[in-house]
């Protein structure tokens, strides 16, 4: 969830939360100021009735009541109790066809020997009607609030965090390869300014160690290369010297291989970096199906060496874009892969398809999880020969070009599927 939305849906929240309350507090407030104001009325009017009554000479019956509501007198003959009580009722209101809400006062008085009932009503239609329009006029100032609210702070912290945002931008395209430095405008709020310098700081720290880290390389991958081949040279003329024993043919045939071996893992280490880095922009359309028969060409030997059945199905010749390298070293592990890890007597199957390529082999099943076979140093068999990482950097060309490689396995066959 982004920031915004996130404080947005927080202010609301609260927001609501607090007219919500306060609304139900002043509905309450001018619902007891109606009443107290409607309950005023009638005690007023009781004292004028009973006031103007006390001073009437005529009879009660014959008398005409002028009042804001109507009053309803009754005749009672007991006195044992006399209270003064207000009370909610609705009364046929026969202008409007329906029941109509009043608030009765309803007093005794006694008149020229006579105790009566006094009812007097007052309509609360226009107390309610009021208390309905404040309860709606709040609602709708709630409404354009909140609105106004979510428009204004979209808009405010839009302007207020467009500074942060560049600042993300930036950091999301920086290349660390890249030798541009990268820079951040002065800001005028502090903390945005704090956050600038040390990131800042932080990157110029880490592009100087990833500068320092990749001559390391460089230089160490280079320098290398020289020894190594000074040592096989030397390893060469002692297998070729006649007076070197077979003790000594042996460990110098180790030593050369070894030395073969870590050639080879310093060059896969090389290009898993260049891979890392990106330092492979030059593309051109690649023929897959002339490239496969061009490897399994160059392993001719070792699919009759292995009394292998291959066969290769083309059902759709794809043009890739990759660099030539790359998709050489890929398609030459995808095979050679099959081969290695073949049986003697075995089968090797290749489909290609305008969107896949899927490779079977025969094969013992992995000794190992699955899940393993991409990552670095994993074997699919104890071959002192393989370095582990060939699958894994088949994987790595894959995920560079957006290619899915895929792994499976049943009743005796290995499968390697990768699509495009």
């Amino acid at each position: 969830m982004r920031l915004l939305t996130k404080t947005t849906l927080y202010y609301i929240t609260v927001s609501l939360f607090t007219f919500f309350i306060s609304g139900i507090a002043i509905f309450q407030l001018v619902k007891r100021l109606e009443e107290r104001k409607v309950k005023q009325e009638l005690t007023d009017q009781m004292y004028r009735f009973s006031h103007d009554l006390g001073h009437l000479d005529t009879d009660l019956s014959k008398a005409v009541f002028i009042s804001g509501g109507f009053i309803q007198l009754d005749v009672v003959h007991s006195k044992t109790s006399m209270p003064t009580q207000f009370a909610d009722t609705l009364v046929f209101d026969y202008l409007r066809n329906n029941y109509a809400p009043y608030k009765r006062l309803s007093f005794y008085i006694e008149i020229q020997g006579n105790l009566y009932k006094i009812s007097i009503y007052k309509s609360l239609i226009e107390s309610n009607y009021l208390i309905e329009q404040i309860a709606l006029i709040i609602t709708m100032i709630v409404i354009v609030f909140l609105l106004a609210v979510y428009f204004l702070y979209r808009y405010f912290f839009g302007r207020i965090w467009s500074e942060f945002f560049v600042t993300i931008d930036k950091i999301q395209h920086f290349d660390i390869s890249s030798p541009e430095k990268l820079d951040f405008s002065e800001s005028m709020i502090i903390e945005f300014n704090q956050l600038n310098q040390v990131l800042k700081r932080m990157i110029d720290k880490i592009s100087s160690d990833f500068q320092g880290l990749r001559d390391f390389t460089g230089n160490l991958t280079h320098e290398m290369q020289t020894p190594l081949a000074i040592i096989r040279s030397k390893t060469d003329l002692l297998l070729q010297d006649q007076n070197t024993n077979e003790n000594q043919m042996h460990l110098a045939g180790e030593i050369n291989n070894e030395t073969m071996r870590l050639s080879k893992l310093i060059k896969a280490l090389t290009l898993f970096t260049k891979l890392e880095h990106n330092q492979f922009p030059d593309k051109q359309l690649i023929d897959i199906e002339k490239l496969i028969h061009s490897k399994l060409e160059i392993f001719e030997d070792f699919i009759d060496a292995g009394s292998i059945a291959a066969n290769f199905e083309v059902k759709g010749n794809p043009k890739l874009s990759m660099s030539p390298e790359l998709a050489d070293i890929l398609f030459t592990n995808l095979v050679k892969n099959a081969i290695r890890h073949n049986i003697t007597n075995g089968s090797l199957s290749i489909e290609l398809s305008a969107n896949r390529l899927l490779i079977k082999n025969t094969g013992p099943a992995l000794h190992f999880d699955p899940n393993l076979l991409f990552e670095r140093f994993s074997k699919a068999s104890q071959n002192s020969e393989s370095l582990g990482i060939g699958l894994s950097l088949a994987r790595k060309i894959c995920d560079y070009y957006g290619f899915e490689i895929k792994y499976g396995y049943g009743d005796g066959v290995h499968e390697i599927i990768v699509e495009f």
